[in-house]
């Protein structure tokens, strides 16, 4: 998913979950930065060393071929294995709303009331959400990722503008990434298919150069799918922090069902979704938006300036800034994942000591 979902999208549903503005910000915040953080260490004022690992590449970062990387990285952040299939590469494909994917919110919900609550939540909401985009595709390097371009079918796009944009991204992708330099990344996660996943109006269909079919993918009911599920998520989140619930905010999925996936039927850039999932907002279909405000923009600088002035900081002092909360909790999310929810099922992609 891209940012119209993962920050917006999510803005939004958790407002509509009961979320105050506020908190449903940070949430939001922190689900899309999941895609912008990536590797840095500081020394801080007193000494103290601070390295943090990244929890993403971009796509065609030449990081992403790094075996151990996409271990580190695209497993438990983007491609949550969903443990079907007889192999090992069979199992390490994402799935749907899968079990692991049920324990890992149950696990990641026990810290709500922790110092980054709000943050591990953004975290949850982004690696769930990813379930329902990234599915049939692992996050490490594998065959079973690859697919026939020639196989790959766009249907009932009403836009022939659309569908013309969305043909040249990808075939300047192609032209550029897959038959260029760093070709090994199209084996890694939906590479092969470039961002059609991530585009929620998109019906789709392909084959996998293995021969399997990928069957109809409709975007469009599996991220109304995933809004739905978010909904119930952050529902049970506010259950722990009653403190965050805003009287007479929020909205029961069914009511909002429809104008939700509405929004998600937009065709268009990325910035026309965007727009959607504001004037859905602005508009009051979302929430119960009294004063009419709109989802405030995507804005991680806040995260950026903590990252270039840690120096400045110390060990105790550090511990205040948001920087420090995303990163406290994509480190609880990450060695929950590696080091006991796969083992557990067998599919350990990394032993850690």
């Amino acid at each position: 998913m891209q940012t119209d979902m993962h920050y917006y999208g999510t803005y939004a549903i958790a407002c509509a979950a009961g979320i105050m503005p506020t908190a449903a910000q940070i949430i939001a915040t922190a689900a899309e930065y999941v895609d912008d953080s990536n590797v840095f260490n500081a020394t801080l004022s007193d000494g103290t060393y601070l390295e943090a690992e990244a929890t993403a590449h971009h796509p065609v970062d030449k990081q992403n071929i790094d075996n151990v990387d996409q271990r580190k990285i695209w497993v438990p952040f983007h491609f949550l294995p969903g443990n079907e299939g007889e192999t090992l590469e069979e199992k390490l494909i994402c799935r749907t709303d899968s079990q692991l994917a049920r324990e890992m919110i149950e696990h990641n919900l026990t810290f709500a009331n922790s110092d980054f609550g709000l943050e591990i939540m953004g975290i949850t909401a982004h690696v769930y959400a990813d379930t329902f985009s990234h599915y049939g595709f692992s996050g490490i390097s594998s065959s079973v990722n690859r697919v026939v371009p020639e196989t790959i079918k766009l249907n009932n796009i009403v836009s022939q503008n659309i569908e013309n944009y969305i043909k040249d991204k990808f075939n300047n992708f192609t032209d550029k990434y897959i038959k260029g330099q760093i070709a090994d990344i199209v084996g890694l996660g939906h590479g092969s298919v470039g961002t059609y996943p991530d585009r929620p109006f998109l019906n789709w269909n392909f084959e996998y150069e293995d021969g399997r079919s990928s069957g109809a993918r409709e975007n469009k009911q599996t991220f109304l799918d995933a809004c739905r599920q978010l909904h119930r998520v952050f529902t049970e989140f506010t259950k722990a922090r009653p403190e965050i619930i805003v009287d007479g905010l929020r909205r029961e999925f069914a009511e909002i069902e429809q104008d939700v996936s509405q929004v998600i039927a937009t065709e268009g850039s990325m910035e026309d979704r965007i727009d959607a999932w504001q004037k859905a907002v602005t508009d009051g279909k979302i929430f119960n938006n009294t004063d009419k405000s709109a989802i405030p923009i995507y804005d991680n600088t806040g995260y950026e300036e903590n990252r270039e002035n840690l120096s400045t900081f110390d060990r105790e002092d550090v511990k205040s800034t948001s920087i420090y909360g995303f990163l406290n909790a994509a480190k609880v999310h990450r060695d929950f994942v590696l080091d006991e929810l796969l083992p557990k099922y067998n599919l350990a992609v990394i032993h850690r000591f």
